[in-house]
């Protein structure tokens, strides 16, 4: 029996090796906190090109990105994980109140968190394929996911999936340290390519002639 060192077992088991190799990266690049930002729109740099067969060299396009988009991912980080405490208190601080005033706010606070999450599925793939500005980013991120149902759906079902397995699931843990953030932002670019490229070709098709 003939071995094939090009053949598809191989190949999967060097994407798996790669991908465990970067999930432990990104573990490590995340833990100062304020560096989570940077992670995440390095890590969809990587999964982005490998779900559209682009390759190349997995770690050092990591590094490339993770230091090229430091300084505008951590803002987005902050501002985001800054409004989520607001919320958070606000959620908690209101719903005790138990008045027609308090519910009201609560409804609102709530459509707020809703668009929180909204932002930040998109945020870090958006700085990861595209060059904007932060506010504008932000105004890209909740636009998106609100006139996108068919992407942002199937986005929040992965979280929501992953999120509750870890619950359910002890293992699951173990998985998620092992490769699971790799292969959760992997599943989302899998969604988010094809919705990307609709964005670049039509970019291309208005762009003026020359």
């Amino acid at each position: 029996m003939k071995f094939n060192p090009e053949g598809p077992f191989f190949e999967f088991m060097n994407t798996l090796a790669a991908f465990i190799g970067l999930n432990v990266i990104f573990l490590i690049t995340c833990l100062p906190v304020f560096t989570i930002g940077p992670s995440l729109t390095a890590l969809y740099t990587v999964t982005l090109k490998e779900s559209r067969k682009e390759g190349g060299y997995i770690f050092s396009t990591y590094f490339k990105a993770f230091k090229k988009n430091f300084p505008q991912s951590v803002a987005a980080f902050l501002i985001q994980l800054s409004l989520g405490f607001i919320f958070l208190f606000n959620v908690v601080f209101w719903g005790k109140q138990n008045t027609v005033l308090g519910n009201a706010i609560l409804l609102v606070i709530t459509l707020l968190v809703v668009l929180l999450v909204f932002s930040f599925l998109y945020t870090f793939p958006l700085m990861a394929r595209f060059q904007n500005s932060l506010k504008q980013t932000f105004k890209n991120s909740v636009a998106i996911a609100i006139s996108n149902p068919k992407t942002t759906l199937p986005l929040l079902g992965i979280q929501a999936i992953f999120i509750l397995a870890c619950i359910a699931v002890p293992q699951a843990k173990v998985f998620m340290i092992l490769i699971g953030f790799t292969f959760i932002a992997y599943c989302n670019s899998l969604v988010l390519t094809r919705l990307f490229s609709s964005f670049e070709e039509e970019s291309i098709q208005n762009a003026p002639e020359m």
